[in-house]
């Protein structure tokens, strides 16, 4: 066989888009010791380049295993290869075999520190390891390299609140949320956890409107992020940390009608869960919140005189109130709390002194 010959092969086949033919033409052209040196340096180059091309189009196309595959079979005629390393590495990357990418990332840096998808793609597999310090270090290395990258954004504000670092979780959950092209709904739930977490770090604090501020934002992150799924072609179901979290904003805001659909929500769908997360407590705290009403409501049925009249409880300050309080009124005749300014419960036909 000539140069020529093996040529007209290769189109033909191309032109069927028969490549896994190619590929056997071209190893037969390598092991047959008739053929001659430029040919088979020929061949190498072909088949080099083949395997490589494909190994990309499979990868483009999500079908990691495929990638991987071919680009494996690339590397064979081509060690040192840059562009292999970085598709090998992302190809086991992607099928979450993080340690298998990290050698080949580590590898391919050594040559190329400046390229911040592999940067970032080490720091998340320095995550998975558990690794924080040295994923923090990468992290913020590719950051720098390319500050609109949502991706790594939104994998600092995990971090953030991995390290109980709850102001920065919420800078980067933000920036990611901004830089976002798509605003997924589970990246408005990121943001939202954050405003969360922040907020129960602050519970043991005496500044009760901060608090509810910041839980108010997470709800509303929330809130939104389930408005979005709505606009999403494929339907999205929530899944049990979804429900269970936004019954702990809820509970915490006082919404108690709205925080205990979504715990039996979540309690459906995961029962096991609910029970490791001790789901029961947040139901016991309302019993015991109830107890307390009740003891404020008999203390007001002692005595001589008494008239109909309502008692308005705020669960904040666990304090009880009545109307003749100079109580503020919403324009649906609501009463307000005078300190967190949110709506009182209203307990009817209560006897009480006068």
């Amino acid at each position: 066989m000539n140069l020529n010959q093996l040529k007209d092969l290769i189109e033909k086949n191309e032109m069927n888009g028969d490549y896994e033919k190619i590929i056997q033409i071209l190893h037969n052209v390598l092991k047959d010791n008739k053929i001659s040196r430029d040919i088979k340096e020929f061949a190498e180059i072909q088949i080099k380049e083949l395997l490589y091309d494909l190994a990309q189009d499979y990868f483009t196309d999500l079908e990691y295993e495929k990638a991987l595959d071919f680009s494996l079979k690339a590397k064979e005629f081509d060690e040192n290869s840059q562009k292999l390393k970085k598709l090998i590495g992302n190809s086991y990357f992607e099928l979450e075999n993080y340690s298998e990418c990290l050698e080949y990332y580590w590898n391919f840096l050594e040559k190329n520190p400046n390229d911040a998808e592999v940067l970032r793609n080490t720091g998340i597999s320095l995550l998975e390891h558990g690794q924080l310090d040295k994923a923090k270090n990468i992290l913020e290395r590719a950051i720098k390299l390319d500050p609109n990258d949502s991706l790594t954004l939104a994998k600092l504000g995990g971090l953030g609140l991995e390290l109980d670092n709850f102001k920065k979780a919420i800078d980067y959950y933000e920036l990611s949320l901004e830089k976002s092209f798509n605003k997924h709904p589970i990246e408005w739930r990121n943001l939202g956890y954050a405003y969360l977490s922040y907020g129960l770090s602050l519970l043991i604090s005496d500044d009760v409107d901060k608090i509810t501020d910041i839980l108010s934002r997470s709800k509303k992150y929330y809130d939104k992020a389930f408005e979005e799924e709505e606009k999403w072609p494929r339907s999205i179901d929530p899944d049990f940390d979804t429900w269970f979290v936004y019954g702990e904003i809820n509970f915490y805001l006082g919404e108690r009608d709205t925080a205990k659909k979504a715990f039996l929500k979540a309690k459906s769908i995961d029962p096991n869960l609910w029970e490791y997360f001790e789901g029961d407590w947040f139901f016991g705290m309302w019993k015991e919140n109830d107890k307390i009403i009740q003891k404020i409501i008999s203390n007001y049925n002692k005595g001589k005189k008494k008239k109909k009249r309502f008692v308005y409880y705020c669960k904040l300050c666990k304090k009880s109130y009545e109307h003749s309080e100079s109580l503020q009124r919403t324009l649906d005749g609501k009463y307000l709390c005078p300190k967190h300014e949110i709506e009182l419960e209203k307990y009817n036909d209560i006897s009480l002194n006068e």
